[in-house]
């Protein structure tokens, strides 16, 4: 007798099984996603323990006939797809027919179903039919699981807590009622709902709903394409960001996947403005013709891939910019509103904490602004705290106005900033975003200016770091390949591994302006550099390029290229703790405001903080 042998059903069901249903959330994810395709706009879901005692999903979509229900307990019985042809132009979230058999197969599985006027009620026992009758059930389908993996004793002794599975089915539900706004979630645990959502289409209520008020009034609305690609959603404004990526969703024609060529794009644009540890919330879902995008590459298909994968990241990029680039993006305090009825109050008090009035979170909204509506303004929104750098500002206080102070600061030397680079090529004259009149320096580290509208505070190193990082980004883009000779070569050695190494990347190495010559077995000389490239401490910068080359386990230009802009952006900006005439104050300041980007440096903090003429009043109790 052969050793190799044909699988039961039973056997294969729960092989298949285990690849599919690894908790509760998947039983719950499958049937949702069921509840969807069979064009449901309102799915009820009621979980108990965690999923391992009760799932039930109820809705009422098409409903199936008796021999359709029959039918969706055998393996790979699908009417998703009729051919080989439809496989390739998937429009539905299910479509293999395995989700339904391997439920059943690890449950006491009960589906009620009608699709005209007699329901049908049909029983599965761990994979075996115990029952089918006639039902009276109203249109649509009810499945009940229970006693999950209670044949799967391994199973059933990895699961984690309650709270912990059910926080996966919560997950996943906010993800779909996102993907779905016109679809009306109920979702309930231990007889307490927990999420509902209206199903009324409006995507920013759904978001309100999940994440809060307070974040759905931060969000940027995002609509843009072209002939392949149709993305919409929204994109949080720079003040409202987290310390990691899981806020990035990302739907391909409204189906959750894990992408990273759109999430790396989305982190992209938002990384000149960030710090490296803050991460943008973002709703993205991405239409494309199914025959573009391959949707089967995953068991529990949450991974895609792109037919035009590179047209899409720069669509991604080109899109997304514009949306960031259209809000106002200096920092503001925030106050409240002004009462109408003044109360006594000591205004006896020795100093203002005046980081608090920067960088503090929103304060809570009137009751009657924490309803939902059916629609939310998004404009003209005081934007939330900026968590990153709540840390690490400091607390200002009113004495370092006082007179020994100042004497002290007019006797320290002045330093001069040395006139900006020649450039290359003539280039149009850029217009100021702000005329900004700088009226007195701090601490030799921050510049105070004003306008009509207000008071301003720029830290100088930070500002000046964003001017050569956008003149040094142009220079790259420009490709200037002019040299001009070194007054004192550069000499540089290593071992001969490393070596090897850079004799084989020097190519990189010069697409950042640096050529290595050989120099010996083991050294290499640097005699030239780029014409634009002054003022910079060239072995400092050469030796950091190196290092950074090196320690690359492949290649890669761009990150290269990045790198060395920002190398001499910080290299050659004035420094905090330096004091500054007049005139070179005002230089930053115009430098600044000609900025593409003025408001955060390229490390993502701020250059400059603004203060309402509102604001001052406030603070000085002149209005309350």
């Amino acid at each position: 007798m052969g050793m190799i042998h044909v699988l039961s059903d039973h056997l294969a069901n729960q092989i298949a099984a285990g690849e599919v249903i690894e908790r509760p959330a998947n039983v719950v994810k499958e049937l949702v996603e069921n509840s969807i395709d069979a064009k449901s706009d309102q799915i009820q879901i009621q979980v108990e323990e965690g999923g391992l005692t009760l799932i039930k999903v109820t809705d009422n979509g098409s409903g199936m006939s008796p021999e359709d229900a029959r039918l969706c307990f055998q393996r790979h019985a699908t009417s998703k797809i009729q051919d080989d042809f439809d496989l390739f132009r998937i429009q539905s979230l299910g479509f293999r027919g395995e989700a339904i058999p391997s439920i059943a197969s690890v449950s006491h599985f009960e589906l009620k179903t009608c699709q005209e006027k007699t329901g049908y009620r049909i029983v599965y026992e761990f994979g075996k039919c115990i029952q089918e009758v006639d039902d009276d059930a109203r249109k649509g389908t009810e499945i009940t699981v229970t006693r999950l993996f209670q044949n799967v004793p391994a199973r059933l002794k990895y699961m984690k807590s309650v709270n912990t599975e059910f926080a996966a089915i919560q997950n996943y539900v906010e993800k779909l009622a996102i993907s779905y706004p016109h679809v009306a979630f109920t979702l309930m645990h231990q007889g307490r709902v927990v999420l509902r959502t209206k199903g009324n289409g409006q995507l920013l209520e759904v978001i309100a709903t999940i994440y809060g008020l307070q974040v759905a009034k931060n969000m940027l609305a995002v609509d843009f394409g072209d002939d392949e690609f149709h993305i919409s959603g929204y994109i949080s404004k720079l003040d409202l960001t987290r310390s990691n990526k899981s806020y990035m969703m990302v739907l391909v024609n409204h189906r959750v996947v894990k992408n990273q060529l759109a999430t790396d794009a989305i982190n992209q644009v938002y990384r000149p403005y960030l710090a490296s540890d803050r991460f943008p919330i973002a709703f993205i879902n991405i239409e494309i013709d199914p025959f573009l995008v391959d949707v089967n590459v995953h068991p529990a298909k949450l991974e895609v891939r792109f037919s035009k994968s590179a047209q899409l990241r720069e669509l991604l990029l080109d899109g997304l910019k514009k949306a960031l680039n259209q809000e106002d993006l200096t920092f503001r305090a925030v106050y409240e509103k002004p009462k109408r009825t003044i109360e006594k109050k000591d205004y006896e008090q020795e100093s203002f904490d005046l980081s608090q009035k920067i960088f503090t979170a929103p304060l809570e909204l009137d009751t009657k602004e924490q309803q939902l509506s059916a629609s939310f303004e998004t404009k003209h929104i005081v934007p939330s705290s900026r968590q990153a750098l709540q840390e690490e500002t400091a607390t200002y206080e009113p004495s370092f106005l006082e007179k020994e102070h100042l004497d002290q600061a007019q006797k320290m030397p002045v330093h001069e900033i040395a006139e900006p680079q020649p450039q290359a090529e003539p280039v149009k004259p850029k217009v100021m975003k702000r005329h900004l009149k700088v009226k007195a320096q701090i601490h030799g580290t921050y510049l105070v200016a004003e306008d009509d509208e207000g008071m301003y505070i720029i830290d100088q190193h930070a500002a000046k770091e964003r001017v050569n990082y956008e003149y040094y980004l142009e220079q790259f883009k420009r490709r200037d390949l002019r040299l001009s000779d070194m007054l004192v070569p550069i000499v540089l050695e290593y071992p001969q591994s490393e070596c090897l190494l850079l004799r084989e990347r020097r190519d990189a190495l010069k697409a950042v302006g640096i050529e290595l010559e050989d120099f010996g077995a083991n050294s290499f000389v640097v005699k030239r550099l780029p014409l634009w490239m002054k003022r910079i401490d060239e072995q400092l910068y050469i030796e950091e390029m190196i290092s950074q080359l090196l320690h690359m386990n492949e290649v890669d230009p761009l990150v290269l290229e990045e790198n060395a802009i920002a190398t001499l952006s910080c290299k050659a900006s004035v420094k905090g703790n330096t004091y500054l005439d007049q005139a070179n104050m005002q230089h930053i300041v115009d430098e600044l405001m000609c900025c593409e980007n003025p408001y955060v440096c390229p490390h993502g903090r701020p250059t400059i903080i603004s203060y309402t003429n509102y604001e001052l009043e406030k603070l000085f109790k002149r209005v309350v």
